[in-house]
């Protein structure tokens, strides 16, 4: 194609589009709106797949994760953490290993620097070889002598300006103190490094690094190095380069639980209970649900579905522009009569059609790209994540972009162009409009836009489903109207307790170790007597340490037995056992055998340092979220924890937020309370499913808008291919009525078959979504007849206009040329 035929036909294709207005619009409409939501999610899924990869060497980096069994071999718990001792012998006993490192993160002391005071501050302990394993940009200092003595700490750039102000690097703040205050521990540490802020895309972040060697100031030599147990270190292995990773992991399985636990005091061997699975770090945002995960990951699943949300949203778009084009047809056809008469060939206008096709496409861009960077920021903003569109800085994104339009202006205008360039000459002059096999087709791309929609609309009505289910279910606890709080070190916890409890809107308060919404990750190891002898137990049983008062706070029943009294405080001694009781919950009362909750009271257990027997059993209840089943239990009364609960009356709510902001300024002036309303963080616990649920109505919105325009297309088609039939009914004395039937009977076939194709896909897709959940709805007929009638709805608001103005026509308009 030489440039002047090129110039001929942008010329001609430029008249076209100005000629037919109202098509462009819908077509610039449809396309600007599909392509930008195909952006979105490719943005949103590159920005997922991305974590961690910014680190140098990442095929060589491991996370170690631990495997817990139950005594049936069944898989009780996988960890994304470590004992404390795992890293160093790993290490040691493995020369692939080249470097290890261990990660405490359960530490939050209170920093101070002169005047200032930051309370309760996470502060990551870790070894010099963390910055050997994982690559972080220095401002000040270096990676060769992090931690030169005990009292080092390496700071952000955004912790450095919080504590010494924006002018931070004028100060020569290396060698600074700031001082630190554990439970047993307050010293005075100096700033040796400031690195970078950790970037978005990283599966931790951290603000204060300090030497892991501290830690035994407040650990005993056994916590430092224990092999079993005790999973609050997040370790990671750097391998050599030629390493196979899964003979390594096979190799340690064979031999470290051997070599340093073998067999248990009942003979059963440790290798029977633990696992090491040695995880690459790039999977762990997008393939990685284990507990104790140090934040929010997504699901790989998740990505999956949006990304094919995004291409079915393209497809929509070139559909509809198919639809549109091919709805002028009767419009056109003198013109391509006229064009073959005077010689041109198909060849010639299938170009002329595919240069229209690629203008609307370039036309829309400009639009498309306004409503990518309007949507940017209400997506970072909602999501929570920093997504970046800069096409002048990013040669990939320009070249996909590119891409789009290329295969948009080919998938979206080749089928127009075929099918326009295959009309007969004589048919094109004389009018005939013989196109019964052409429709056939265009009723399949509907069909397949109708597919989409009724899809989306299904899975919006289970999730939404669900998503009440949860809210209205009950947990078995009363969530209303209580606030969490964490207390600092050193605070009296029972005179403030007590001060509280004096305002009569502060009904009930209560410490605890953990709340409900939170995760059941504690465990000491749990036997149970039969008879004299002394039996492992068969599953897990996870540990909430209590006082008295937790049961009543949040209106846990009991169904046996009796609440904890004042005289049965737990005081903990690792040098010895220690005599205890103990609550259990009904499913840890049927684990150990006993259908009738009564006759296990008085039973006794033995559980990690402790011994004593169970005084009650609690009604079940959901302890963490409904994704998981409810498990067994067992509570203890003793005092490690700063955790208080506390129920404020719901009629003076801010009210009794003041009074406890003003009690906690008398016990700590330095700062503030932190709190959090428990519903708040049951809520939290399925946000996940919130943002996907809006994200999937924005794009079911998106596809019924673009539907919608192609059915406008493909309406206008329909009565520009039967009028003459309209005009011959309206003679022989056809009603409005009969002619809206008849032409309105196609597309609500349409709609009826498109059901059929798609709700049993996405019955079965929805099925296995919901069966992520312990506790779900079941998806009812109502639920399926939902999304046909809301499909039916929209269908018939969208033609009614233009079936009001078929059956408006003038018959003597429709036949003048017969």
């Amino acid at each position: 194609m030489d440039m002047t035929m090129f110039r001929n036909y942008l010329k001609i294709g430029i008249r076209n589009l100005w000629k037919y207005k109202s098509g462009t619009v819908i077509n610039v409409i449809g396309l600007s709106t599909g392509i930008a939501a195909f952006l979105l999610i490719t943005l949103t899924i590159r920005y997922d797949l991305n974590f961690d990869k910014h680190f140098e060497d990442i095929d060589q980096l491991y996370r170690v994760t631990v495997k817990n069994y139950s005594a049936n071999g069944e898989l009780s718990r996988h960890w994304a953490l470590a004992s404390a001792g795992h890293a160093d012998r790993l290490k040691e006993d493995y020369s692939n290993i080249e470097n290890s490192a261990r990660i405490y993160m359960s530490s939050f002391p209170d920093l101070t620097y002169k005047e200032k005071t930051f309370p309760k501050e996470q502060v990551v302990f870790t070894s010099e070889d963390f910055f050997s394993i994982f690559s972080f940009n220095f401002i000040k200092g270096n990676n060769e002598n992090v931690f030169p003595d005990l009292y080092s700490i390496v700071l952000t750039e955004s912790t450095a300006i919080k504590i010494f102000g924006n002018d931070w690097k004028d100060k020569n703040i290396i060698g600074r103190s700031i001082e630190l205050a554990s439970q047993k521990t307050k010293a005075p540490f100096k700033v040796t490094a400031v690195i970078e802020d950790m970037p978005d895309q990283q599966h931790f972040h951290f603000d204060y690094l300090a030497p892991i060697r501290f830690l035994e100031l407040d650990f005993d030599e056994d916590a430092m190095n224990r092999i079993g147990g005790n999973y609050n270190w997040l370790t990671y292995i750097k391998v050599s380069e030629s390493t196979n990773i899964q003979e390594l992991e096979d190799q340690i399985n064979n031999q470290f639980w051997d070599k340093y636990i073998g067999a248990f005091d009942d003979g059963t061997m440790a290798r029977d209970y633990y696992d090491f699975y040695l995880q690459p770090v790039t999977d762990i945002h997008t393939k990685s649900n284990l507990n104790g995960e140090v934040e929010r990951n997504t699901p790989m699943r998740l990505l999956q579905i949006f990304g094919v949300i995004g291409v079915l949203l393209l497809l929509i778009a070139c559909i509809n522009y198919m639809n549109i084009s091919t709805s002028h047809y009767s419009r056109r056809m003198k013109e391509v009569g006229v064009r073959k008469v005077v010689g041109a060939y198909k060849t010639a206008l299938v170009k002329q059609f595919l240069i229209e096709s690629m203008l609307i496409t370039f036309i829309s861009i400009p639009f498309c790209l306004s409503l990518v960077y309007f949507a940017i920021p209400q997506m970072n903003r909602y999501l929570e994540i920093n997504l970046v569109f800069n096409l002048l800085d990013e040669p990939g994104l320009l070249l996909l972009l590119f891409l789009v339009i290329i295969i948009v202006s080919i998938i979206a205008g080749l089928y127009p162009a075929l099918f326009l360039s295959k009309i007969s000459l004589i048919s094109t002059l004389k009018g005939e409009q013989k196109f019964s096999d052409r429709w056939k087709f265009r009723s399949i791309l509907v069909t397949f836009q109708y597919c989409v929609t009724i899809g989306l609309i299904f899975s919006i009505v289970i999730i939404e489903n669900q998503l009440q289910f949860i809210r209205k279910s009950d947990p078995g606890y009363n969530r209303e109207n209580v606030i969490r709080m964490n207390l600092p070190r050193g605070f009296n916890k029972e005179l403030f307790k007590n001060d509280l409890l004096s305002n009569p809107n502060i009904l009930k308060a209560s410490y605890s170790s953990r709340i409900p919404t939170g995760r059941l990750n504690d465990y000491w190891g749990a036997r149970h007597f039969r008879g004299d002898s002394l039996v492992n137990t068969d599953f897990r049983l996870s540990v909430v340490s209590v006082d008295p008062d937790f049961m009543d706070t949040y209106e846990i029943e009991l169904v046996a037995g009796e609440n904890f009294r004042d005289n049965m405080l737990t005081v903990l001694d690792w040098d010895t056992v220690v005599s205890s009781y103990y609550i259990i919950n009904e499913a840890a009362s049927k684990a150990l055998g006993y259908q009738n909750a009564n006759e296990v009271l008085n039973e006794k257990i033995k559980y990690g340092i402790t011994q004593g027997r169970i005084i009650g059993v609690v009604e079940d209840f959901h302890f963490e979220s409904l994704h998981n089943e409810i498990e067994p239990m067992l509570f203890i009364y003793q005092e490690n924890f700063r955790g208080l609960s506390a129920k404020i009356s719901s009629n003076n709510i801010q009210e009794s937020l003041d009074h406890i902001e003003e009690t906690f300024a008398k016990y700590e002036s330095a700062t503030s309370v932190q709190y959090n309303f428990v519903d708040e963080l049951f809520e939290r616990q399925y946000l996940k499913e919130k943002i996907s649920a809006n994200l999937i109505k924005v794009f079911a919105s998106i596809a019924i808008l673009i539907s919608c325009l192609g059915l406008i297309g493909l309406v206008g088609f329909t009565i520009e291919t039967k009028l003459k039939e309209i005009g011959v009914r309206k003679i022989l004395g056809a009603s409005p009525a009969n002619i809206w039937h008849m032409i309105s009977n196609d597309f609500l076939t349409l709609v009826i078959v498109a059901s059929i194709v798609s709700l049993p896909v996405m019955f079965y897709l929805m099925n296995e979504w919901l069966n992520a959940f312990q506790y779900r709805v079941d998806i009812s007929m109502l639920n399926i007849i939902l999304p046909i009638l809301a499909a039916l709805l929209i269908t018939l608001a969208t033609i009614s206009y233009q079936l009001i103005n078929a059956t408006r026509v003038n018959p003597v308009e429709c036949l003048k040329d017969e």
